[in-house]
């Protein structure tokens, strides 16, 4: 009966501690805000979108994520679909051809792995009450490429989230890893866009498109 006693009360400083976690954004690229208006263009670019996602640092030997590749397109595809700078984007291999443009977003998430798995053992040891903290690097590469393939732009910004533990930061546990990655991966390819746009690499037109390829004003 005493172990299970034990058991419990192991279990729930366990879930404590877990739930005193708490994410926020480093703020290394100052946030962008709205994007440049393009409504007054008839007509927008379309785009073929490629990601990758890699855990290391861009200049090692980066392995490729692919459990979380679906969760990051959703956030991509909805910074795009809010920024309103394209007529259409896809992630569809088959609809490349057809697009305007193709951009390659390469996300690498990188940090001091070890010193975060020490923190976490101190902080766990003690049951929450010191307080641990793991930072994660995010770097951006992103490159545009025309109809022919030939590269238009190429863009690169890093960013990063540090994660508290401990009880500490239980009133603040609404700050959670997902919300911090989000936002950040969100600014980090707004800066992309709008660097995109202000120095003219997308091409936008005034006049209107007719199925059969003609064009009107």
């Amino acid at each position: 009966m005493q172990y299970k006693k034990l058991a419990c009360v192991l279990a729930a400083c366990a879930a404590l501690l877990l739930s005193g976690c708490a994410s926020f954004r480093n703020n290394e690229i100052a946030d962008v805000g709205v994007l440049p208006d393009v409504s007054r263009y008839a007509t927008k670019p379309s785009v073929f979108v490629e990601t990758h996602f890699y855990r290391g640092d861009p200049a090692s030997a980066p392995v490729e994520t692919l459990t979380i590749k679906d969760k990051v397109k959703e956030k991509i595809g909805q910074t795009l679909s809010e920024s309103t700078l394209f007529s259409k984007y896809s992630f569809d291999e088959k609809d490349r051809t057809d697009a305007d443009y193709a951009i390659r977003i390469d996300i690498y998430n990188h940090g001091e792995q070890g010193l975060a798995a020490l923190a976490g053992f101190i902080s766990g040891f003690t049951f929450g009450v010191i307080p641990a903290a793991a930072t994660d690097n995010y770097t951006l590469e992103a490159k545009l490429l025309d109809r022919s393939g030939t590269v238009v732009s190429t863009s690169r910004n890093k960013d990063s989230i540090t994660t508290w533990i401990g009880i500490w930061f239980l009133p603040m546990a609404a700050s959670t890893p997902d919300k911090a990655f989000s936002a950040t991966l969100d600014n980090q390819l707004k800066a992309v866009l709008k660097e995109l746009v202000e120095g003219g690499k997308l091409k936008y037109s005034e006049l209107r498109r007719l199925s059969a390829g003609l064009l009107v004003g």
